[in-house]
């Protein structure tokens, strides 16, 4: 549901009665009444309609700033129109028009911040503020007037529009007139505000085209390039809903990104995979090649190596892993380290426990390089730190990669 507030210069606080509107999803008019904001019923989100008589619109030539310089600066360039003093106006850009200039639209600041803290009081989800002359239908080079025999309002392209002074059936509006004077558009069709309203004869060359179609606030489309008054540090904050459009490149860009690297992640992992199966299926081969058909085949790599050291230390031939070649190549990787002492050492099956001391923590990288240069495979088991010594326990084996 959706609530619809139409603001009149009557409103003036949260005391204030305001006429409100409550619309479905499709647009169709559920409720309507007279109230505070207070008292309204609660919808997913209000617009509030703001009446002609409380918007300036205007137009300028802007110059060329950034977001925050250009909403202090908008409201001089309306310091000439206005009555009030600048700083106390608030200024809203709209379009831009085929010459160059933008329209503006200006209200009483004071006042909308009132409305708005009154709203939040209320606990009312407002989006927009939008000119009430905005709602009118328009058509190319051609203005609508909405009136009710005595008064009204009109609205232009661009969304340019505002309120027209008294006039009679026989006395057209002189804001109107004046209008007229500077740009005549091809035709002007009136809308009305009441039951009784007659074509007025305003004795005037543009055309004024009388379709007896009345015009409700409360059920008009608010077009979407229509412009919200909640600009600048009056802005509702964004919703993801509002930023998706603008979202929604990136979004696609980086899920495309995604699903191309988790195909070529899936597949390397595929290719890795098949290699490693491959691998396995070779060595087990090899190892029943070597050691008969029948073999039973758990971990092909370790069980060749167990294998081979068998057969040599059959042969009376060391191996990789007995306790003197692993002595002598674990010496000769050790004997540069920076300040490395052996404090105790223990070999079993293939293994050597090491107890020893290192200069700092430094040396413990270059240690396990060296290491693996070597032909070995290291495992530090347990460190400890000794003043700026490095107390650590390592258990070394062959395997390394050399």
């Amino acid at each position: 549901m959706k609530l619809r507030i139409h603001l009149t210069a009557h409103w003036q606080d949260a005391a204030s009665n305001c006429a409100w509107a409550l619309l479905d999803d499709d647009g169709n008019l559920r409720d309507s009444g007279t109230g505070t904001l207070a008292s309204m019923p609660q919808a997913d989100e209000a617009v509030a309609i703001v009446a002609a008589d409380r918007v300036l619109s205007t137009t300028a030539e802007l110059p060329k700033l950034k977001r925050n310089k250009l909403e202090t600066a908008l409201p001089y360039a309306l310091e000439d129109c206005l009555l009030e003093d600048a700083s106390s106006i608030h200024v809203t850009p709209g379009s831009k028009l085929p010459d160059g200039r933008t329209v503006l639209y200006a209200l009483d600041k004071g006042w909308l911040s009132r409305f708005l803290a009154a709203c939040g009081t209320a606990k009312m989800r407002m989006r927009r503020v939008v000119p009430e002359f905005c709602l009118l239908p328009l058509r190319n080079d051609e203005w609508s007037v909405a009136w009710d025999g005595t008064q009204g309002f009109m609205a232009a392209g661009g969304y340019l529009g505002g309120a027209l002074d008294g006039g009679e059936d026989t006395r057209i509006p002189l804001s109107l007139l004046l209008r007229l004077q500077q740009h005549a558009p091809a035709a002007m069709r009136l809308f009305t505000l009441g039951s009784d309203v007659q074509a007025p004869n305003w004795g005037i060359k543009v055309p004024v085209l009388f379709e007896h179609q009345h015009f409700d606030w409360r059920k008009a489309d608010i077009p979407s390039e229509a412009p919200n008054l909640m600009w600048g540090k009056f802005a509702p904050p964004p919703r993801i809903d509002e930023l998706w459009p603008r979202l929604r490149p990136a979004f696609m860009a980086a899920l495309l990104l995604l699903g191309v690297e988790t195909v070529l992640t899936n597949l390397e992992w595929a290719v890795l995979a098949s290699e490693k199966h491959q691998l396995a299926s070779a060595m087990t081969d090899t190892f029943r090649e070597t050691f008969g058909a029948d073999a039973v085949v758990v971990d092909a790599p370790l069980q060749m190596r167990r294998n081979v050291s068998r057969l040599r230390h059959a042969a009376g031939v060391e191996d990789d892993a007995d306790f003197l070649p692993l002595l002598e190549k674990f010496s000769v990787a050790t004997q540069d380290i920076p300040g490395r002492t052996v404090n105790t050492l223990r070999y079993e099956t293939g293994k050597l426990d090491i107890e020893m001391r290192l200069s700092g923590s430094s040396p413990l990288d270059l240690l396990h390089q060296r290491l693996a240069e070597a032909g070995l495979s290291a495992q530090v088991t347990n460190t400890q730190v000794a003043g700026d010594a490095l107390s650590i326990q390592l258990r070394v084996s062959a395997g390394g990669v050399r």
